[in-house]
């Protein structure tokens, strides 16, 4: 085949992905977004553990979660402060989700899960605090609630951090009142969300622990 006969191929291969990519562009980056959401939470669980992060949507689906008979516990994990000399003007996840629930007037309780790091830096700090208080309890089955876009990552890290353990782990996504799988490429931090998980998952894929490519102290 000559060279000129393989530029052309070339060209009208590329051609072909721009028109496939212009034409059915929201369906293909609807079905990639999608990829990293997981969904299985079933009743029965000893625990709820809401994530850190977005407690705007992971606290009140918790408390949904409660309410629904998911579960009898209420757990918000413990989150190293980014300012420590600051950490009195924010509200800690605990009086936050105290103060959401005082507001959705449910009454319920929750509790703090023990951090053995000073507090967690990700979620793989997250599944180690959890497994260790999981232990201590007797624990069967845990359902963790975050956002959608952040479920697969961090049922890959809980994976690997309760591999050996009896412990069932179970997730439960939350939608976003801003953007989602079908629109997420028109908001900034929809953008910010799924090109993030698009770095991060890859890299939790590659280590069985705390990533050491960056050092979250």
């Amino acid at each position: 085949m000559s060279l000129s006969r393989k530029i052309g191929i070339l060209l009208l291969l590329f051609a072909v992905a721009l028109f496939v990519a212009y034409f059915f562009h929201s369906s293909l980056l609807a079905r990639y977004a999608k990829w990293f959401h997981l969904q299985n939470a079933t009743k029965g669980a000893d625990a709820i553990i809401c994530l850190s992060g977005g407690k705007f949507t992971r606290v009140p689906e918790s408390l949904r979660l409660w309410n629904q008979g998911f579960a009898p516990l209420l757990f918000v994990t413990d989150e190293k402060p980014r300012n420590s000399n600051l950490k009195d003007l924010e509200l800690s996840n605990l009086k936050f989700a105290n103060e959401v629930t005082r507001r959705m007037k449910f009454q319920a309780k929750w509790d703090l899960l023990p951090s053995t790091k000073g507090g967690a830096t990700s979620t793989f700090d997250e599944a180690q605090d959890t497994l260790d208080y999981a232990e201590k309890k007797g624990w069967k089955k845990v359902i963790l609630v975050t956002d959608e876009f952040h479920t697969r990552r961090s049922m890959l890290a809980f994976s690997k951090v309760f591999e050996g353990s009896q412990i069932e782990v179970q997730i439960a996504g939350v939608p976003n009142e801003i953007f989602d799988a079908m629109n997420w490429w028109k908001s900034d931090s929809g953008i910010l969300a799924y090109f993030s998980e698009s770095i991060k998952y890859p890299i939790y894929w590659f280590w069985d622990d705390e990533p050491k490519v960056v050092e979250n102290n």
